[in-house]
């Protein structure tokens, strides 16, 4: 037996001596593993930042930039004759009255300073592929109007200071599954192209913005639209998304516009070019503004705190553009829509109504609120009538550089237009009473234009641009002479 052991112990000690080998080597091999880990996570740090750099260069080069800058100088005059009913009066002058008080409207105008402004607009666009693109713009507005404005409504001329202002006001994205198809169908999301719509191209200098009519609709959305292609050139669109208006600072000239503080939009337009008497395009489309809900842009001091929702406000609008018109250099538009209000019989209230002399000269509401006027169309429930407005026009290229233009259009008494996203500064379409507006376009160089123009604009009803109260008989002028400097690369 002993013998036996003895015979087996070098084969029991190689044993043992090459399960220890094995152990060794595997641990061996586990710190060579361990450090090609570390090694290659040192490696993935340092070329992280440089992938993402690539990557971003990558998106980057995908996006074609767009600027535009524009330099304006306006001088304005108004002159407001009388209003019909009108009692609004300031308070604690001796000068005026024997009560201490004056008439703040009838016979009243004002010569205003001249005022200048400058616009930066840097647009977007990528393809993303065949069937996916984006489209974005961001813009910078500044002007030096700090305590005058172009308007007589509340009982001081009110504004906020002069500052700049910086936004977003269009990112979205177009998803076309079946591109190639005569039947494209188009998805649209996010800041949508519901401003700048024709014919104001025309005056612009540029091409058309918007999808839609501006008379129909001009305001800023978020939401979704659906396009649909019925042939070579014909378009139906349906829209469902959420009005907004833009920071007071963005329209620092004029109160015709209200702060759209909620309204869902549902539109259907429709649009198809063919030749008649040149190139035309025939657009149609109503919208629905639901449970509209606004406030008056008095200044900064009223806010939304009378605001209530009033309703639902439908505008039905068509309009034809003619370019090249029977195959001369003019060229032709005309557009018409009606405003069609369905009131919820809630009221908003922004009238002076105390009694305290103090409160009064103050501008306040019994409520302790700021109010601006005694007048009757200072409160009321939605518009109770349906309203309408006309816009029409001309331009001639006198040579492929220089054309002149003329533009009118007028609102009637219960005229109310979806236009608080209006590019244009002055927001002429929403008008009671009429406008016209001469101006002349000299592109100096293939990127570089000015533009000298004259808008004359006759109210004679007050609201022009708000959604509730009863109008009143008005006769106010407003005349404003510019010039603009713009360039577009």
């Amino acid at each position: 037996m002993i013998r036996i052991l003895l015979l087996l112990t070098p084969l029991l000690l190689l044993a043992s001596h090459t399960a220890d080998d094995r152990i060794q080597a595997l641990e061996d091999e586990l710190k060579s593993l361990k450090k090609d880990m570390k090694f290659h996570q040192d490696d993935l740090d340092e070329r992280m930042p440089i992938i993402e750099k690539v990557e971003k260069k990558s998106i980057l080069d995908q996006i074609n930039f767009s600027p535009e800058v524009l330099i304006r100088v306006d001088k304005m005059d108004y002159t407001n004759k009388s209003i019909e009913n009108e009692h609004t009066m300031i308070y604690g002058n001796p000068n005026y009255q024997p009560d201490g008080t004056y008439n703040r409207r009838t016979d009243y105008s004002k010569d205003f300073d001249l005022a200048a402004s400058i616009r930066f607009r840097l647009n977007m666009d990528a393809s993303l592929g065949d069937d996916l693109k984006f489209h974005g713009r961001m813009i910078f507005a500044n002007s030096s109007q700090s305590n005058q404005r172009l308007c007589i409504l509340s009982r001081d001329i009110k504004s906020a200071e002069a500052s700049s202002a910086f936004d977003v006001d269009r990112a979205y994205i177009d998803y076309t599954s079946n591109k190639h198809s005569d039947y494209a169908t188009t998805f649209s999301f996010g800041l949508l192209p519901t401003t700048g719509g024709t014919p104001m191209q025309y005056g612009q200098n540029s091409n058309r913005k918007s999808v839609f009519p501006a008379l129909v609709f001009d305001m800023n959305t978020y939401g979704i639209i659906g396009t649909q292609k019925l042939g070579e050139s014909t378009y139906v669109r349906a829209i469902l998304a959420k009005a907004y208006t833009m920071r007071a600072t963005f329209y620092p000239y004029q109160c015709n516009r209200e702060n759209i503080d909620n309204a869902n939009v549902v539109g259907l337009y429709a649009d198809t070019k063919f030749n008649f008497l040149g190139k035309s395009l025939l657009s149609f489309g109503v919208n629905m503004l639901h449970d509209l809900k606004a406030h008056p842009y008095l200044g900064p001091d009223v806010s939304s705190a009378d605001a209530h929702t009033l309703g639902n406000m439908l505008t039905f609008g068509i309009g034809l553009d003619i370019d090249k018109l029977a195959g001369s250099d003019t060229t032709l538009f005309i557009h018409t829509a009606i405003s069609n209000p369905h009131g919820n019989g809630k009221k908003d209230d922004y009238q002076i109504l105390s009694s305290n002399l103090a409160e009064k000269e103050a501008g306040l509401t019994e409520s302790g609120n700021v109010g601006f006027s005694e007048a009757d169309y200072a409160q009321g429930e939605m518009l109770s009538s349906n309203g309408y407005s006309i816009y029409l026009g001309t331009k001639y290229d006198i040579t492929p550089t220089l054309n002149i233009g003329a533009e009118y259009n007028y609102g009637s008494k219960y005229w109310f237009s979806a236009t608080q996203g209006a590019e244009d500064m002055y927001n002429k379409l929403a008008t009671r009473g009429q406008v016209i507006e001469l101006y002349g376009i000299w592109n100096f160089h293939k990127n570089l234009s000015t533009k000298l123009g004259f808008m004359q604009s006759d109210e004679e009803y007050t609201g022009s641009g708000w959604h509730f109260g009863e109008p009143a008989k008005k006769d106010a002028m407003q005349r404003v002479s510019y010039l603009t400097f713009e360039a577009k690369f």
